[in-house]
C-alpha cells in the first residue's frame, strides 16, 4: 500500500511540475481530478488501515469505551467528543477512522491548491513527510486546522487566527507553539537568518537548555509547570547519535540552503514564499535548540507545524532548474529524499518497540480480525 501510494502520488506531482507549458485549461482539469483522486486515496488509506499505525491499541480502547467509561487517556475535549458523537451512532472504529481521514484531508487539500505553487506536488511530499506519523489522529486534526490558519496569518487578521488555534487546541494542545507564526509574515533579511542560526548552533553546543530552572514554567500555570519540571529533572531523554542530530541538521540545513542561494531564480514565487520560509526557519531553529535536550518531545511534535513547511518550499525549489532533464534530475533526488524519510521514519518505531508498527500495511477489509502486537 505505501509503495502504491507513493507511486500513483509521485506520478501525479512529475506532471504537475513538468507541465508548466501546458495549457491552463488542461493543467487546471488534471489536477482538479488528480486532487480528488490524492485525497479519496488517501482517505481510504488512513481510514480503513486496521491494527497499524502510533497509538492504535489506546485510540481504539477509547473509541469503544468513550461512551461508558471516563477519559482515562486525559484526551482534549474536542477529541472526546468527535468520539462519542461518532460511538453514539455506531461501533465501528473504521466508520470513525473515516470521518477521521475526511476532516484531515479535505482541510489539507484545501490549503494546499489555494497556497502551493505546485499543489500535486506539495501533497505528494506531505505523504512522506506524515505517513511515520500515521495513527497520532489529535494531532492530525489540529496540524489540518493550523493549515487553515495559514490564510489568516498572510491576510492579517488576528481573530480569525486565534479562532483556528482555539479550534486546533481541543484537539492536540502543542498547536499553542504555533502561535508565534502569526508574527513572521515578513521577510527577514539573510544576516539575520545567519545570526540566528550560529546563536542556535552556540546554544545547542553549550546544553544550556538542560540546565534552564524549572521554576520558570510555573509562570505559565501549575500544569505546564508540573510537566516540564518533570521533562527537566527527572525524564530520561531519549537522545540520538551525534551522526543522526549531524544528519538532521545537514537535512533543514539543506532545505535553506537552496532557497537563499537560489531565491533569485525562483520563477513562481508567491506573496506566501517568505511566510513559509519563515515558519520552516523557525522548525530549523527549534530542532538546533532541543534536539537531544529535555524538551527531545517539542522536537518529536511540536516542531510538526513548522517542518510540514517543506511541501511549500520544494515546489519552490524545483522551478529553479530548468524544465526537462535538469528538472526530471531533481524530483529524482527528491524521490530519494522522501523515501529515505518514510524509511527512517517508519525505523525510529521498529528500534524502541522492537516491532513494526507499520508494516505490512493492513486493511479492515483485508484482515479485519488482525491483532495489533503490543504498543505503546
Amino acid at each position: 500500500m505505501y509503495a502504491v501510494t507513493f507511486m500513483l502520488l509521485s506520478s501525479f506531482a512529475l506532471y504537475d511540475i513538468a507541465s508548466t507549458g501546458y495549457q491552463q485549461s488542461r493543467k487546471k482539469k488534471f489536477v482538479f481530478l488528480s486532487m480528488l483522486i490524492t485525497v479519496s486515496w488517501l482517505i481510504m488509506h488512513d481510514g480503513l488501515r486496521w491494527g497499524i499505525g502510533t497509538d492504535w491499541v489506546p485510540y481504539y480502547t477509547f473509541f469503544s469505551n468513550s461512551l461508558v467509561q471516563p477519559n482515562a487517556g486525559n484526551f482534549e475535549v474536542g477529541f472526546v467528543w468527535l468520539n462519542k458523537i461518532v460511538r453514539y451512532f455506531t461501533s465501528n472504529y473504521s466508520i470513525f477512522l473515516v470521518i477521521h481521514a475526511i476532516v484531515v484531508y479535505c482541510l489539507i487539500s484545501r490549503t494546499v491548491q489555494n497556497y502551493s505553487v505546485h499543489p500535486l506536488f506539495s501533497m505528494f511530499v506531505f505523504y512522506c513527510l506524515m505517513v511515520p506519523f500515521l495513527g497520532m489522529s489529535r494531532q492530525y486534526i489540529a496540524l489540518a486546522i493550523c493549515f487553515v490558519s495559514i490564510q489568516y496569518i498572510s491576510s492579517r487578521n488576528p481573530i480569525r487566527f486565534l479562532l483556528c488555534i482555539f479550534l486546533a487546541l481541543l484537539f492536540h494542545r502543542s498547536v499553542l507553539l504555533f502561535i508565534p507564526a502569526y508574527f513572521f509574515h515578513r521577510q527577514i533579511h539573510l544576516k539575520a537568518i545567519i545570526t540566528v542560526f550560529l546563536i542556535a548552533v552556540i546554544i545547542a553546543f553549550t546544553n544550556i537548555i538542560n540546565y534552564m530552572p524549572s521554576e520558570w514554567f510555573f509562570f505559565f500555570g501549575d500544569n505546564i509547570g508540573g510537566r516540564m519540571s518533570f521533562y527537566l529533572d527527572y525524564a530520561t531523554v531519549a537522545r540520538t547519535t551525534l551522526l543522526n542530530s549531524i544528519l538532521g541538521i545537514l537535512r533543514r540545513g539543506l532545505v535553506l540552503f537552496f532557497i537563499l542561494s537560489f531565491e533569485k531564480k525562483i520563477k513562481n514565487k508567491n506573496k506566501y514564499f517568505n511566510l513559509f520560509l519563515n515558519l520552516y526557519f523557525i522548525g530549523v531553529i527549534g530542532y538546533i535548540l532541543f534536539n537531544n535536550t529535555a524538551f527531545q518531545f517539542i522536537v518529536g511534535r511540536g516542531l510538526i507545524y513548522f517542518n510540514i513547511m517543506e511541501i511549500f518550499l520544494f515546489p519552490y525549489i524545483i522551478s529553479t532548474f530548468k524544465p526537462g532533464w535538469a528538472q526530471r534530475i531533481a524530483f529524482a533526488f527528491v524521490l530519494i529524499y522522501c523515501a529515505l524519510i518514510i524509511e527512517r521514519g517508519f525505523s525510529v518505531y521498529y528500534r524502541n518497540l522492537g516491532v513494526d508498527i507499520f508494516r505490512p500495511y493492513n486493511s479492515v477489509l483485508i484482515n479485519p480480525d488482525y491483532e495489533p502486537r503490543q504498543r505503546r
